[in-house]
C-alpha cells in the first residue's frame, strides 16, 4: 500500500505542476541501503527529500513517537482515521518533526498489525506465553510482548522474517495483512489472529531543507496538497483491499481467528499497565491527545 500510495502522489505531483516537477520513488529505503536510521538522516540533511516511515521509527530522536505504537488506542479504524486527519494531531506532531529538520506531511491507515504463527490458533494473552515473536525494533514491543503477554519477543531486521520463520528460529510475527500477504508469509505461517491491538500507521515527513531551499511557494503547495491526497487514496484503496486480500489467503490455506469483543477485552485488560509505564517518557499531555484529545477537534 505504502508503496501504490508513493505512486498516486508522483501521478498527482505531475499532474498538478505540469510536468515541471518530476517525483523518484525508492522503495524499501532504496536510497539508504534499506537502513531506516540512515533514511532519516538522510531525509535532515535533504539528499531524500520525502521519507514514509512508521512514527515510532524516529522514536530514536524524540520518544514521543512511541505513543503511535502503544495498545489499543483506536478502538475503531474509524477512531484512527480520525486521529490521522485531526489537525490537534497534526499540528502536535509537526511540531516534534520541525524540531529535527523535516515537516510532517501527513498521517495514514496503514492497517492493524495482526499476530501469525506456525503453533496454533490464538484466543487468549496466554496463547502467546513462550512463544518466540519477532518485532519492530522498538522498546514499546519489546515491553508489550515480554512483560504483558509473557512472549519472548525478537527484534530483528524485517529482511530476515521470513527465512527466519522458515527456518524455526521464531514461532511468529506481527504485521498488517498487507504486509502478511505481500511477504508470502502465508508460505510459513500457516494462522493468523485478528485482534487489532495496534493500529499501525505510516508518517509521511518532508526534509526542512528541501522545503525552504529547493522550492518555491507553489511548489511547496503542490507537494503538501498532493501528500494530502495521495494519503488519503491510500486509506480509502486499504479499506476497500483488506477483506479481499484475506479472503484470498484463506484460499491458500491460512486459518484466521477473529476474537470476539470479550477476547479482545482480556487482551486490552492484560496490557493496560503500559500506559503508566511510558505516560513519563512520553508525557501525559501526548498520551491524553492520543486517546482521547484528538476527538475534541
Amino acid at each position: 500500500v505504502s508503496d501504490l500510495t508513493a505512486m498516486k502522489f508522483k501521478e498527482y505531483v505531475e499532474e498538478a505542476s505540469g510536468g515541471k516537477m518530476v517525483v523518484n520513488i525508492f522503495s524499501n529505503c532504496g536510497l539508504s541501503g534499506g537502513d531506516l536510521t540512515k533514511a532519516l538522516e538522510l531525509t535532515q540533511i535533504g539528499n531524500i527529500d520525502i521519507h514514509s516511515c512508521a512514527p515510532a521509527n524516529i522514536a530514536n530522536y524524540d520518544p514521543r513517537f512511541y505513543a503511535f505504537w502503544l495498545p489499543f488506542l483506536f478502538p475503531t479504524q474509524d477512531n484512527l482515521l480520525k486521529f490521522c486527519s485531526s489537525p490537534k494531531v497534526q499540528a502536535e506532531v509537526n511540531k516534534w518533526c520541525n524540531a529535527i529538520e523535516m515537516e510532517m506531511l501527513g498521517i495514514n491507515n496503514a492497517g492493524s498489525r495482526q499476530i501469525s504463527n506456525s503453533k496454533g490458533e490464538i484466543r487468549t494473552p496466554e496463547d502467546l506465553k513462550g512463544m518466540n515473536i519477532r518485532v519492530p525494533g522498538a522498546n514499546v514491543f519489546i515491553t508489550l510482548y515480554r512483560d504483558y503477554f509473557g512472549a519472548n519477543p525478537t527484534a530483528m531486521d524485517f529482511s530476515e522474517v521470513y527465512t527466519s520463520l522458515q527456518q524455526g528460529a521464531i514461532d511468529g510475527q506481527e504485521n498488517p495483512i498487507a504486509v502478511f500477504a505481500s511477504s508470502k508469509f502465508d508460505e510459513v505461517q500457516p494462522y493468523v489472529t485478528l485482534w487489532d491491538g495496534v493500529r499501525d500507521t505510516t508518517i509521511w515527513v518532508m526534509s526542512s531543507n528541501t522545503l525552504n531551499n529547493k522550492l518555491t511557494p507553489e511548489q511547496q503547495k503542490i507537494v503538501r496538497d498532493c501528500a494530502t491526497r495521495a494519503l488519503q487514496w491510500g486509506n480509502e484503496y486499504l479499506a476497500q483491499s483488506e477483506d479481499q486480500i484475506i479472503e484470498d489467503l484463506k484460499k491458500k490455506g491460512v486459518t484466521f481467528t477473529y476474537l470476539s469483543d470479550e477476547e479482545k477485552a482480556a487482551f486490552r485488560d492484560a496490557c493496560s499497565g503500559i500506559f503508566d509505564e511510558y505516560r513519563e517518557s512520553i508525557g501525559p499531555e501526548v498520551i491524553d491527545l492520543f486517546t482521547k484529545g484528538y476527538l475534541e477537534d
